[in-house]
């Protein structure tokens, strides 16, 4: 987890498009953005979040961490699956220290309350808690064999919730589940990058929501 959150989530606010997804729900999305043209839940664009041809591209501060989620949905029984690119240029080791990590924000309350699940490109996943406002590991990071750790390869990353139990996946293989305290209504579903010391853009390129 970086030390350093830039809490700047808008409160208004997974391979290739012809590619299989590995999400667990694959009919009648209530959502499927790939930001050409951007759901404007999501905000306006700006030097953290820009809408692009690729996709939508996160670029936290260095050695910082970044969101955007997106108030026009909730999470209470549902499936929020995202497709990220990695980096197209690595360093080595690739790791949480020198990349960041980079995952699905989701029981997204407030800006000071949310849950994130998250790969880094050393191969390990985690899920944490921001509880007023102090970070708080809920499933410490640990190995997940289904985490494409290739430059420019391109990783699913999902949750499906259904009250207060989340299951968390990487490319359709199951990672851990948790129970947790979900907002009401479930919360807002988002996405969620760290920058490594020499700066970190994420691509996500399509966001579903079932």
């Amino acid at each position: 987890m970086a030390t350093q959150t830039l809490l700047v989530g808008l409160l208004v606010l997974c391979g290739a498009a012809s590619a299989a997804s590995a999400c667990q729900k694959t009919a009648s999305p209530l959502l499927d953005d790939n930001f050409r043209n951007a759901d404007p839940g999501w905000g306006q664009p700006d030097n953290v979040a820009a809408f692009t041809p690729q996709g939508l591209v996160l670029t936290p501060p260095v050695s910082g961490s970044a969101y955007r989620w997106n108030a026009g949905f909730t999470l209470a029984h549902n499936d929020w699956c995202v497709e990220v690119v990695n980096p197209a240029r690595l360093p080595s080791p690739a790791d949480e220290e020198t990349v960041g990590s980079v995952g699905v924000l989701f029981w997204g309350q407030d800006l000071q309350n949310f849950y994130t699940a998250t790969i880094t490109l050393d191969g390990n996943a985690e899920i944490d808690r921001l509880n007023r406002g102090a970070w708080q590991v809920v499933v410490p990071p640990a190995s997940a064999s289904a985490i494409k750790i290739a430059p420019a390869a391109v990783n699913e990353i999902e949750v499906v919730t259904a009250g207060n139990r989340a299951a968390f996946y990487v490319n359709g293989a199951l990672v851990t589940e948790i129970s947790g305290r979900a907002p009401q209504n479930g919360g807002s579903p988002g996405i969620y990058g760290e920058s490594g010391p020499n700066g970190t853009s994420w691509v996500f390129r399509r966001a579903r929501l079932y």
